[in-house]
């Protein structure tokens, strides 16, 4: 069992950053349940997590890239490939669920892929998608970028 024993906002201030661009970089970079976990109401790290976030900051600015410009891209994989942001694919969607309106499942290259969406009733199976690849272990877990269409079937 891991122990969470950072709260987030000390995090922000060990690293010197604002308490959105923490937030923003553990969702980015972060695993829940192995990096941060809820302690109660509060989000709390681990040391290790501080320290994988200290190293990729150190890295950005070695590089010339501000924490800014990292703001539109996720980054795929553990602590080795933290330097690799995802690119946006478009999928087909296969198969709609209507009792879980938050997912919808796709072909993307031939595979099976798992979509979230915000709400899946104006999807229908044909339709192209934008998506992005989340950050976890499982690498079958994909979120649609984008509105949802306006219609039917209609974006």
């Amino acid at each position: 069992m891991m122990t969470f024993n950072v709260k987030e906002g000390e995090v922000a201030k060990r690293l010197g950053i604002s308490r959105d661009e923490a937030r923003d970089l553990r969702a980015e970079n972060l695993y829940q349940d192995e990096d941060f976990g809820k302690v109660g109401r509060e989000v709390c790290w681990t040391e290790g997590a501080i320290e994988k976030v200290r190293k990729f900051i150190k890295k950005t600015a070695a590089a010339g890239v501000t924490l800014g410009d990292l703001a539109p891209m996720k980054v795929v994989g553990g602590g080795n490939n933290l330097d690799a942001p995802t690119v946006i694919l478009d999928a087909v969607i296969s198969k709609i669920y209507p009792n879980n309106p938050k997912y919808m499942e796709a072909l993307l290259g031939g595979q099976l892929i798992t979509v979230c969406v915000n709400s899946n009733v104006n999807f229908l199976p044909g339709m192209i998608i934008p998506s992005r690849q989340l950050a976890m272990r499982n690498q079958r877990v994909f979120d649609f970028i984008g509105r949802c269409p306006r219609g039917r079937g209609r974006w």
